[in-house]
């Protein structure tokens, strides 16, 4: 499962991709501390072939 890691500071915004929701929110606490704002952790839908 993917985890997207969403951040905005006062030049705009990154989106970054994790693989392990422990990872992606080590990263979202590495940004909170960079300054970045607005930092969300978003779980990616997992899609099943028809």
């Amino acid at each position: 499962m993917a985890y997207f890691i969403h951040a905005r500071d006062t030049a705009g915004g990154i989106t970054l991709r994790r693989e392990s929701r422990e990872a992606a929110v080590k990263k979202a606490e590495e940004l909170r501390a960079m300054g970045y704002f607005e930092v969300e952790i978003v779980e990616q839908a997992e899609t099943k072939a028809a």
